[in-house]
């Protein structure tokens, strides 16, 4: 429930860079054997499929626009990351991932 709701809250609301990027990275965990390139990927996706700034937006456009593959993008995305101070708002979408909502399913019937 909990990954359905996240894909419901963010699909509408991505760019098409950030569809691009999340795709690529999804191909790049799909590919990698070394936990510490999958924890990375992981943080990458995390971050830049939540809400980023106008800015990351256009470094994120031109790298679609490019065509930015693999470990390349794998790299960018690193510097992206570090340059913009994106580690500050990996705190931000921790919190925010506890104030989901609690579905609840209730039903009864009454046997005579």
């Amino acid at each position: 429930m909990k990954n359905r709701w996240a894909e419901q809250k963010h699909s509408a609301s991505l760019s098409m860079a950030q569809r691009y990027v999340l795709r690529e990275l999804r191909v790049l965990f799909s590919q990698a054997d070394d936990e510490d390139v999958k924890a990375q990927i992981n943080l990458l996706a995390k971050v830049f499929g939540g809400s980023v700034t106008t800015a990351v937006k256009g470094e994120l456009n031109r790298l679609r626009r490019n065509g930015v593959l693999g470990h390349k993008l794998l790299k960018v995305l690193g510097d992206i990351y570090y340059r913009h101070g994106m580690s500050r708002w990996v705190d931000r979408f921790s919190a925010a991932d506890e104030e989901l909502p609690v579905s609840r399913i209730i039903c009864s019937e009454a046997l005579l």
